[in-house]
């Protein structure tokens, strides 16, 4: 007997269509396959601390120093504090923290191996939240350092600063060229040479 004399109702088996992956899925595929995954933080360092983290520490850390440099200038913490060398240690040992994790980042690195500081390749680098922590750092450190100048030699020479100092912790750079206008306008005015804290002072 022939197979259809035994099963004469019998259907062919339907062979199930092949489905194609979406765009969007094969150009994830691909990603997976030529681009590796770095695993960034590794394992062996995911215990410290994350640069949101870092950041938002920072960021509160620094105000009692700007606050009591501004509005508690002759208080005596604030001239011990601000007269040791605690504040610039503290915000380098950051940056040299951030700047060491950061590093350790293979996309970084490639970023800022083009030989050649240009804009395209900054751009790159500070794409990445570490490195973008790292230069955040950075302006903390400098600001607070210029800050502390500005402090230490109004504290000399009697000059006032609030309004400097308010314009390093905003402007950076803006705060140094108002003290320097300040301290020399306050020279013209009592008719004397005001000397940078930073220099020795001159032999009478």
């Amino acid at each position: 007997p022939t197979a259809a004399s035994v099963a004469p109702h019998a259907r062919p088996a339907r062979s199930r269509p092949l489905t194609t992956p979406s765009r969007g899925t094969r150009g994830a595929l691909l990603r997976a396959r030529v681009v590796p995954d770095l695993g960034f933080p590794p394992s062996d360092l995911a215990f410290l601390p994350t640069p949101s983290q870092v950041f938002d520490l920072e960021n509160v850390a620094i105000f009692p120093f700007w606050g009591a440099m501004m509005f508690a200038p002759d208080n005596k913490v604030t001239k011990a504090v601000m007269s040791s060398y605690l504040v610039p240690f503290l915000t380098g040992a950051v940056y040299v923290y951030l700047v060491w994790f950061s590093f350790h980042d293979p996309r970084i690195i490639e970023s800022f191996s083009t030989g050649k500081p240009d804009l395209e390749a900054l751009a790159k680098g500070f794409s990445y939240e570490w490195c973008m922590a790292v230069g955040w750092a950075h302006f903390i450190a400098m600001d607070l350092f210029v800050g502390r100048w500005v402090y230490l030699d109004a504290q000399k020479n009697r000059v006032f600063a609030i309004h400097s100092l308010l314009l390093t912790l905003f402007f950076g750079p803006t705060g140094a060229v108002s003290h320097v206008l300040t301290r020399g306008v306050t020279g013209l005015i009592r008719g004397e040479k005001l000397n940078d804290v930073m220099l020795p002072a001159e032999e009478k």
